[in-house]
């Protein structure tokens, strides 16, 4: 586990992206083209982006969660026989997929099937442009509006800041959170316009201040939403090479009640992890399953290692199955 060394050649047969970007457009080592606008959430002017000839690099370990990322997608692809299937939870506007599609059309191509799921219906679109932007037929892949959770019940779930990947289900959809949003609703007199408002629009009118030490904040609005189950999605393939997934939280919700289904038709999964409580239950989860540990550096955190000292926000957990190989 942890042996970043061992990933050192990586990339090797492979150049990155040399040449011109169009106006309004980021690029990537891999060439994914991604539309600036998609960023100006983050604070980044569109146009000040593209519109020159850029030279990439491709990560090295010392940049962190993305290095990670980029060997998942580089070693999926190159494991791959005969035809890829890859999803990513909690899409946002879809980089996951691309930039998996993009690897397997560098290494290994193949026939694929992506599927990207998530909830916001402005993140959905993104994801749709997205794919087009970088030659993928949305349509002859699998685009889900839908939360993750561990049941078909729909979920309460805040809808907004697209493009932000900040929201989950964990808390306003949990009994306690719904209780405490009840009693608060209640209290302050809300509970009767509430109710009418989810009956006629399955929408509460309730606006939620996702990231109260950050300014401007990103806000949503809290929401009934079709929910969707990891097993629901895996249910239809034989094999899933590779099961990417950011949560922010959800992932404790939706993970442990699909190990059966993993553990049966899943080959990889990378996970970014929000707290070391949640980082720590699910490496014992996979652990447990048989599955083969290959990355685990919790989250917020800084370390030290062979290849270079990187810092992490959101933690990193990468998990093969052996069960699952290739012949």
């Amino acid at each position: 586990m942890n042996d970043l060394e061992a990933f050192a050649d990586v990339f090797d047969g492979m150049t990155p992206y040399s040449g011109m970007v169009e106006p309004g457009f980021i690029v990537s080592g891999l060439g994914r083209m991604t539309d600036a606008r998609f960023h100006t959430i983050w604070g980044v002017d569109p146009a000040e982006e593209g519109g020159r000839d850029t030279s990439l690099r491709f990560p090295v370990a010392t940049d962190g969660e993305g290095w990670f990322e980029a060997v998942n997608w580089v070693e999926a692809a190159r494991e791959a026989r005969g035809s890829y299937v890859m999803a990513t939870l909690g899409a946002c506007y879809g980089a996951q997929a691309v930039e998996a599609y993009l690897a397997l059309q560098a290494v290994n191509p193949l026939p694929a099937k992506l599927v990207a799921v998530d909830p916001v219906p402005e993140n959905i679109a993104m994801t749709r442009q997205h794919f087009r932007d970088n030659g993928i037929d949305p349509d002859a892949h699998w685009i889900v509006e839908a939360a993750l959770s561990d049941s078909n019940a729909p979920v309460i779930f805040p809808v907004g800041s697209p493009a932000s990947g900040t929201q989950n289900c964990v808390f306003y959809n949990s009994p306690v959170g719904r209780g405490a949003l009840a009693r608060r609703l209640t209290e302050d007199g809300q509970a009767a316009l509430v109710g009418s408002n989810l009956l006629e629009t399955n929408a509460t009118g309730v606006t939620i201040n996702m990231t109260p030490d950050r300014d401007p904040p990103f806000e949503a609005e809290l929401k009934l939403v079709s929910a969707i189950t990891v097993a629901d999605i895996l249910g239809p393939f034989d094999r899933v090479d590779f099961v990417e997934a950011d949560l922010q939280q959800s992932e404790m919700v939706v993970f442990p009640p699909a190990m059966e289904v993993l553990n049966r038709k899943v080959r990889r999964v990378h996970l970014g992890t929000h707290h070391a409580e949640e980082h720590r239950f699910l490496e014992g989860m996979f652990g447990q399953h048989g599955w083969q540990v290959v990355f685990s550096f919790p989250p917020q955190d800084t370390y030290r290692t062979p290849a270079g000292e990187f810092t992490l926000n959101d933690g990193v957990l990468t998990a093969l199955n052996p069960a699952v190989a290739y012949g």
